[in-house]
């Protein structure tokens, strides 16, 4: 469930200390680069089946380490793994699945480093704040943990507890950052880093404060408040601190649990997230920008709660509008003024040397759940969707040399890879282009679902 990032990475793991300044932070992706680069060359050393055998090998040993190393490491290093584990198509599969875990696996910190945090924030342990406090995390992830509580009323409520020191790690880490995006192959070449780089500093120093996240969280609570199926957990300020988030303990099924459902069922709940995701960004301009698994809990009323908060952020008007204007032109199949709403946006360069329909068939990839009436979102969609953005040969990579990421869009991105991915898993079928016509041109709802938002929403309907 609420899965969250951290503050020093004093966690302990086997009795020691994890996290350390600049210069050990640095060390040890360099160790585990050097011992991939051993592997690599080991297997050059065979032939045949045995190469297979290697380099299969080499996938899965590195996908350990790797995933090792970061779930220690924690912070921004971790959090990055969590990004590459949703975007199918850049790293190998079995790697990618390795990854995953760092969703909701992380190493806990111990118990009596959840007491320094207390007794720092608020001059008492958690015993004397709550009725009742779980020692053991039900969740840790990259910044902080979560533990099941008790309030003195009997309310039961999930607190966030972020690591010590994560803060000073990130710093190291994001020292780094744009090296760090380099190395995982997510950009192409001639891409413009900077935006990026910036954006997801932003994003990842915003999760740290904790009141902040509290505020964003509350944004989100009252637009959707007695909501029909999305429900955002409450948050009890006058306990929440800078490193401290208590909120409403919500139980309910993990995603995987959709992949059971029948077919009617996991495209409802595909639809439900699909209407949270993008009707958030286009009714109030709001986005959560951090779509992976651990953040959604299936309810026994066929609705989903939607936790953790810590990377929101909010879209500028113009942004919406230059995004709109791309979305209508895809969806009319007007490519001229397709070209004309990218170049506009700062996604293609106005000079880039190619005719709108090379464009086009290399790029639409991006917006390809829009494209037809019907859509069926697959893991091949969502890989070739991730491949055309990061191809770095051929016609394609040369077009990609002439595109950017604009400021303040590096998370809708994020959003569009990491929900394909999602929805893909679950072999999700659904009227997306018509669902994202309700938004922007104001249609009439085109589903059931759409038709109970509208009647339990106090804004504009999502």
């Amino acid at each position: 469930m609420h899965a969250h990032h951290g503050d020093t990475l004093k966690t302990e793991r086997n009795g020691r200390a994890i996290g350390g300044g600049r210069l050990s932070r640095s060390l040890r992706p360099a160790r585990l680069a050097g011992r991939a680069f051993v592997r690599w060359a080991g297997t050059y050393a065979a032939w045949g089946e045995r190469r297979k055998r290697k380099r299969a090998e080499f996938v899965m040993r590195t996908g350990e380490d790797v995933t090792r190393t970061m779930g220690d490491m924690k912070g921004a290093v971790m959090k990055f793994g969590q990004i590459l584990s949703l975007m199918s198509g850049v790293v190998p599969d079995e790697m990618s699945a390795q990854l995953a875990s760092l969703q909701s696996n992380a190493p806990p910190m111990s118990y009596h480093l959840v007491e320094e945090v207390f007794e720092r924030e608020f001059g008492l342990p958690p015993s004397k704040v709550f009725r009742h406090f779980e020692h053991a995390p039900f969740a840790a992830a990259s910044i902080g943990q979560v533990h099941r509580a008790t309030l003195h009323d009997g309310t039961r409520v999930a607190v966030k507890v972020q690591y010590p020191g994560v803060r000073e790690a990130i710093g190291h880490d994001l020292a780094n950052v744009g090296m760090m995006i380099s190395i995982a192959g997510v950009l192409s070449r001639g891409l413009d880093a900077g935006p990026i780089v910036r954006d997801l500093k932003e994003g990842i120093l915003g999760e740290l404060d904790y009141l902040h996240e509290a505020a964003s969280q509350q944004r989100f609570y009252n637009e959707f408040e007695g909501h029909a199926f999305i429900r955002i957990p409450r948050v009890f300020h006058d306990l929440t601190t800078s490193r401290v988030l208590v909120q409403e303990y919500i139980e309910g099924k993990p995603f995987a649990a959709a992949a059971e459902l029948d077919e009617a069922g996991r495209n409802r709940i595909a639809e439900i997230i699909f209407r949270y995701a993008f009707g958030s960004i286009y009714r109030h301009n709001l986005f959560n920008g951090d779509p992976h698994p651990g953040n959604y809990l299936l309810l026994p009323d066929g609705g989903v709660a939607f936790v953790d908060y810590g990377c929101v952020a909010e879209f500028s008007d113009e942004t919406i509008a230059d995004i709109v204007r791309i979305l209508r032109a895809v969806m009319d199949d007007d490519r001229e003024e397709w070209r004309r709403a990218v170049e506009a946006a700062g996604i293609l360069r106005r000079d880039a040397p190619f005719s709108t329909e090379e464009l086009w068939d290399h790029m639409r990839w991006y917006w390809s759940p829009v494209l037809d009436e019907e859509v069926t979102f697959t893991p091949e969609l969502a890989a070739e969707m991730v491949r055309r953005n990061t191809q770095t040969t051929g016609l394609g990579g040369r077009i990609n040399q002439h595109c950017n990421v604009p400021e303040g869009t590096i998370f809708l991105t994020r959003i569009n890879f990491g929900l394909s991915g999602l929805l893909g898993n679950l072999g999700a079928r659904g009227p997306w282009r018509a669902i994202i016509r309700e938004y922007i041109d104001g249609a009439p709802p085109c589903t059931e679902l759409g038709r109970l938002s509208a009647a339990t929403t106090r804004g504009p309907a999502v």
